[in-house]
């Protein structure tokens, strides 16, 4: 290759000239009909001619010669992307993921990914189950909604009985029939739960009053198979006299008293601090309240007493989908929690 000097100036020959342009029409992506431009001329002279006419690759005229037919169509470039992927859900798989929806749907994915996981053998992560049902038009993906709050690390008790949640929630009218509506009733749902192992009792008043809570503590300490030490509740008249015009204890307070229960208050117009009862009444809310109708507070009981049983053998993907049923089961044979103590010993050996 030779190059010249013109006043001073370098001046490329016409060899180097085209080889620059070779070099930039090979990064051009052709279209149909350039190829076929292309594929005519190679024919008809050679591929090397077309190679120094168009400045296209040796290797790339020999592929669109191999699948030419003279049209250009057969020059289309396709998506090069496989259709099939080896690790894809099987036919048999995408069946059973959209069958067994179809039978629990109202427990939600997290329940039915523990039911293929524990008894079918299951595999694949929960994202692919959620992926089977939403291309299948079983479920869709809801808009998230924006946090203002950042989360924070809460550092939640490890044995059973250490700290349990009590709150109270109001029976939707949704759920009452017109002879309850006219007469203007209300009901409530008093929930306490264990932090370890998230087993729940509830129990159903019609009246908020404090003496249902001295009530229901002590059915409380019937139902749980473990000591209650702590109980942590918000600041509501019928748990506590905090702000109440008045000294005295709440009948409340006099009662944990009264059998060495310590009663935690979480500071006012913070229910986030009790999250996991509050989050225990929005699945109350999405799969026992949404389908219920009772005409009595005897049968509002009675249905209670089936739901609370169903959520405690429900999987839950906190516990890696055991049960909180089977988190105590696994407590009480060993003495150790199945999972916040693998955690801390995780932590420990970092």
């Amino acid at each position: 290759m030779t190059t010249t000097k013109n006043c001073g100036k370098i001046v490329s020959t016409k060899k180097q000239i085209h080889k620059r342009k070779v070099v930039v029409e090979m990064s051009i992506t052709y279209t149909a009909a350039k190829r076929k431009k292309i594929c005519d001329y190679a024919i008809k002279h050679s591929k090397m001619k077309a190679h120094e006419m168009y400045g296209v690759s040796r290797p790339s005229i020999d592929r669109w010669l191999k699948r030419y037919d003279g049209t250009k169509q057969s020059l289309i470039e396709y998506p090069r992307t496989p259709k099939h992927h080896p690790n894809q859900s099987t036919s048999e798989e995408i069946k059973l993921i959209c069958d067994m929806w179809v039978k629990n749907k109202e427990f939600g994915v997290d329940y039915m990914y523990g039911i293929l996981k524990r008894k079918y053998g299951y595999t694949r992560c929960r994202g692919t189950v959620y992926n089977v049902l939403r291309r299948a038009g079983l479920k869709y993906k809801p808009p998230k909604k924006r946090r203002n709050r950042a989360n924070k690390k809460y550092n939640g008790a490890v044995i059973p009985g250490e700290k349990l949640q009590m709150d109270v929630k109001y029976v939707p009218t949704e759920c009452l029939n017109e002879k309850q509506k006219a007469n203007n009733e209300k009901y409530y749902q008093w929930t306490i739960i264990d932090e370890a192992t998230s087993l729940r009792f509830m129990y159903w008043y019609n009246s908020k009053e404090g003496y249902n809570s001295v009530d229901f503590v002590k059915r409380a300490q019937k139902f749980f198979p473990f000591k209650i030490l702590k109980i942590q509740t918000d600041n509501g008249s019928e748990f506590t006299n905090r702000f109440a015009n008045t000294e005295a204890l709440s009948e409340l307070d006099e009662c944990l008293k009264g059998v060495g229960i310590e009663h935690q208050l979480i500071r006012p117009a913070t229910p986030w601090h009790n999250g996991r009862v509050e989050r225990s009444h929005r699945t109350d809310d999405k799969f026992f309240y949404s389908r219920l109708s009772f005409y009595s507070l005897e049968d509002l009981n009675n249905q209670g007493k089936v739901w609370k049983r169903k959520y405690q053998n429900m999987y839950q993907r906190k516990y890696n989908y055991l049960s909180p049923m089977e988190v105590w089961k696994r407590y009480k044979q060993t003495g150790i929690h199945p999972i916040y103590n693998d955690n801390l010993n995780s932590l420990v050996s970092q």
